[in-house]
């Protein structure tokens, strides 16, 4: 069924797949960027853009308040771009969840990654090496996951059906089948494209409402 959604970080390599395949799938969209122009024009023609940062209060309300009731986000950190001691996407999601809540959004998916951790998770050498590698070299992403994901997965399930997505090493291949789980139970890559199939998919199925899947190439 079609749907209104309100996405988040569409200019990211994810984000902009998923608009094109939301727009396929003959979804309404709206988008909240800092950089308009950096839009493909096939997007950008055919959805509502809005303008603004992630601390402008006043334009997020614009954003949220924008009739859509379904967000997707694909905001998240820039390794070597993340400063340590610094939190933007936090402190977005910070002004971000309240409007969410206040809006009425009924279902809402979120990028996350491995670096934050669930009961479910078990040892995987890979992906210990893969967090510790962040966390000691690129501390202010780290810092950012485990700052603004609790904010989301801190939402009443009841009123806003969350999904916050754990995604590994992302990259350009061939769509396929994607493996869900946690960490121990799936890989370290990811297609994009079937990423984003996987986001459809789920945000009609609902099979990982209230969780944090671990998504990986099968």
């Amino acid at each position: 069924m079609p749907r209104h959604i309100l996405v988040l970080g569409s200019t990211s390599p994810a984000g902009t797949a998923f608009c094109l395949s939301a727009l396929r799938d003959s979804h309404t969209l709206t988008l909240y960027v800092r950089t308009p122009s950096k839009l493909p024009p096939e997007i950008s023609s055919n959805t509502t853009v809005i303008s603004g940062t992630l601390t402008d209060s006043a334009a997020l309300d614009s954003a949220l308040s924008c009739g859509a009731k379904t967000c997707v986000s694909f905001l998240g950190p820039v390794l070597g771009v993340a400063t340590r001691g610094q939190k933007p996407i936090t402190d977005g999601y910070a002004l971000i969840v309240p409007l969410l809540q206040k809006y009425g959004y009924e279902r809402v998916l979120v990028t996350s990654t491995a670096s934050f951790k669930v009961a479910q998770d078990r040892f995987s050498v890979l992906v210990a090496l893969m967090v510790w590698s962040v966390y000691l070299l690129f501390r202010g992403a780290y810092d950012e996951v485990n700052g603004f994901t609790p904010l989301v997965t801190g939402m009443d399930v009841e009123r806003t059906r969350w999904t916050v997505f754990r995604v590994p090493a992302l990259w350009n291949g061939r769509e396929r089948e994607v493996r869900t789980g946690h960490v121990g139970d799936v890989g370290v890559f990811l297609d994009r494209e079937a990423l984003v199939e996987w986001v459809l998919r789920e945000m009609e199925e609902e099979k990982w409402v209230g969780k944090c899947p671990a998504l990986s190439n099968a």
